[in-house]
């Protein structure tokens, strides 16, 4: 597995507006795209910053809560939880590319780059509950994430995007029982299985 400060540098600069409910997939290529392709998961600049700090701007933390509380104000997740989400991401793309029979390959002209720009758990990380000592995992919350991917060309072009983001309502949150990133993880689920759909559409040697 790719080494979590590695997949840092790498990650693009992508702004996002705060926790905005779905808007359904997305996407915009310039041609049909096929495989195989190069998968390089990683996080946004912004996403970076928040695993050991509060967002930068205030528009970003939450409107409720004490001021410096990591859980409410939607930072200091800790290293171990973007590694986590990395991991759960790149999980989630490997499956779908085979079930649909698509091909990831190190040595693939065709970069396929997905960036989680923006997360929000449903209870709080490990690292925001050492943070801050009033917290409990019985802590609750809507939760969500905001995922988008390029394709990038042996030249450099980028030659097809796509972004998918959800985040629960007071109204559609999990139940009580959800994990840490229940529904982050069902974005990340989604927004695979809807992608790899997308490029087998393109790809008459897929399923």
């Amino acid at each position: 597995m790719r080494k979590f400060l590695t997949l840092i540098l790498a990650a693009a600069i992508i702004g996002t507006p705060a926790f905005a409910h779905a808007h359904g997939f997305d996407s915009d290529f310039s041609q049909d795209i096929t495989g195989p392709f190069k998968l390089e998961v990683v996080v946004s600049e912004d996403l970076a910053h928040r695993a050991n700090n509060l967002p930068k701007k205030l528009s970003d933390r939450g409107s409720g809560g004490r001021l410096n509380s990591a859980f409410s104000n939607n930072g200091k997740y800790g290293d171990r939880a973007i590694e986590y989400l990395l991991e759960e991401m790149e999980e989630e793309l490997v499956e779908d590319f085979a079930k649909r029979g698509l091909t990831l390959s190190d040595s693939a002209s065709t970069l396929l780059r997905v960036t989680i720009n923006e997360v929000k758990p449903n209870r709080p990380t490990f690292n925001q509950l050492k943070e801050d000592a009033s917290l409990s995992f019985q802590s609750f919350g809507i939760g969500g994430a905001d995922v988008s991917a390029e394709f990038v060309s042996a030249s450099g072009t980028v030659i097809g995007t796509a972004n998918y983001d959800y985040f629960s309502s007071f109204y559609e949150r999990p139940a009580q029982t959800a994990s840490t990133w229940t529904d982050a993880n069902r974005a990340f689920s989604r927004f695979s299985k809807r992608l790899s759909k997308k490029l087998a559409a393109m790809d008459p040697g897929a399923s």
